[in-house]
């Protein structure tokens, strides 16, 4: 679980609320308290579960990780009752921008590595 000094926030979403859409542009993270979220990914036949999320799981974390210049990946509802913090990312950035150059390359390289898995299981779960 994430340090509670890092939460400067928190959300509530009731079943079926989408938290973010595919597409939008934010680098806010958060880390799940109570519930689960649906990880949702557009494909050309239509949409696709790729993840389920529960307590503990951060979610939002790539669209920081790419300094929120790219656009969110996928979308995120809400399953039941979910209550989220939003974790302080100005503290959060900080820390990253203290990690050396060659280890925030590494960590580039696996966001963009997860964002291509993330569309060939979606496209894979669709045909």
């Amino acid at each position: 679980m994430v340090d509670l000094l890092y939460i400067r926030d928190e959300e509530t979403y009731t079943d079926g609320q989408v938290i973010f859409e595919e597409g939008g542009f934010s680098d806010w993270v958060y880390v799940l308290l109570e519930g689960q979220v649906k990880v949702i990914k557009n494909t050309p036949k239509g949409r696709v579960t790729v993840a389920k999320l529960m307590e503990g799981d951060f979610i939002g974390e790539l669209e920081f990780l790419d300094l929120g210049k790219e656009p969110r990946s996928v979308t995120a509802v809400a399953v039941g009752e979910v209550r989220l913090g939003v974790i302080d990312r100005d503290r959060l950035r900080r820390e990253y921008d203290s990690l050396s150059p060659d280890f925030r390359k590494i960590i580039r390289i696996l966001v963009q590595r997860t964002r291509r898995i993330t569309q060939l299981a979606a496209t894979l779960a669709a045909s």
